[in-house]
């Protein structure tokens, strides 16, 4: 037998002993349960399992969620998680298990989507009012018996105090052609307005639109939809991610995924807080989607298809995109980019 055919009958026997542990079994942990990406309704248990090779005597097993320690226990039972109080979206599920004066990490993760469909609602129309064809609206506000409006396109981009019946424009601030304006909102005695690509919001003086200072944006890159909550802001990117943002130094302080039973929703827009509830157009669509902003679960879809009649389309007009809220008279707004109407709404219920 030759020198060569010695050398790979041994490597060959090398890697048959690699393969079966040298004589033993596998001594691998691994999640029996559950696969990774699985879809979990939120308010349904979990069951957690671990598969254990038989020789391995285990000291704990402590499992973490989203990195948190979750439970700890001294077996390899099934472990159930209970996703009721969980946000949407992914979660990563993490076992750390001690055995035999060793430690070994494995991960799995859950997409926690809505456990119900959302209501549906229609619409009725309750008044309609002039609206400038050329106001691209991004962000829209009522507040003091005013319309405070937002609109963008790079060199046309404005900040306006708007007369609510006549759609006259009472007050207007032209941002610097660079920029490209976004959302607004109001909080307190400050209009806070985005850009949409800069990566900068503007803080305003909500009686002289004097610029005040400017936040850079975090996490979030783009600047979509933002609106207050009375305690935080809560800011859009376009993705199925509200951000929420310190009112004070405008720094993200963190998140919670959008989800529906069907999966993410993106595209989230224009943003208005509504008793407790986050609206939010979604854009290259007809739809407003009622979001709780606590847990992300979208609750209700607002279909506002046909609200622009169809002799009032130009070739200029864009979508559905602009609501705004009077909190006192329980008025609700709705417009969209270049349209040259703004409607008072009512919701129906389907």
């Amino acid at each position: 037998m030759n020198k060569f055919l010695l050398f790979c009958l041994a490597a060959l026997s090398s890697v048959a002993a690699c393969n079966n542990g040298g004589g033993k079994k596998s001594r691998s942990v691994h999640f029996r349960s559950i696969e990774s990406g699985t879809l979990i309704n939120r308010g349904d248990s979990v069951s957690l399992a671990i598969n254990i090779p038989e020789e391995i005597d285990i000291d704990s097993i402590v499992y973490e969620l989203n990195d948190k320690h979750y439970k700890t226990v001294h077996d390899s039972a099934a472990v159930w998680l209970q996703t009721a109080e969980l946000t949407m979206g992914s979660k990563l599920i993490t076992a750390n298990v001690y055995k035999e004066g060793e430690s070994e990490r494995i991960n799995t993760n859950i997409v926690v989507v809505a456990s119900a469909v959302p209501e549906q609602y229609s619409f009725s129309v309750v008044n309609t009012y002039p609206h400038d064809a050329h106001a691209y609206t991004q962000g829209l506000e009522f507040h003091d018996g005013y319309l405070y409006e937002s609109t963008g396109q790079r060199g046309q981009s404005t900040l306006r105090k708007v007369e609510l019946k006549t759609g006259k424009v009472v007050q207007q601030y032209d941002l610097p052609n660079k920029y490209f304006g976004e959302g607004m909102t109001i909080v307190d005695d400050k209009i806070v307005q985005l850009t949409w690509q800069e990566g900068v919001g503007f803080v305003y003086n909500k009686n002289t639109f004097d610029k005040e200072s400017e936040f850079p944006y975090q996490s979030s890159k783009e600047g979509w939809g933002i609106c207050y909550d009375g305690k935080r802001l809560i800011k859009s990117d376009g993705s199925n991610r509200l951000y929420f943002l310190n009112k004070e130094n405008y720094r993200e302080e963190g998140y919670v995924e959008v989800y529906n039973h069907k999966g993410p929703v993106d595209n989230l827009n224009e943003l208005e807080y509504i008793d407790g509830k986050v609206y939010a157009n979604i854009y290259y669509s007809d739809v407003i989607v009622v979001i709780d902003p606590e847990t992300g679960q979208v609750e209700a879809e607002l279909n506002l298809i046909g609200l622009l009649p169809q002799k009032d389309v130009t070739t200029d007009t864009n979508v559905l995109n602009g609501i705004a809220y009077d909190h006192q008279g329980k008025h609700l707004y709705v417009t969209g980019k270049n349209w040259d109407k703004l409607f008072e709404i009512k919701m129906l219920e389907r």
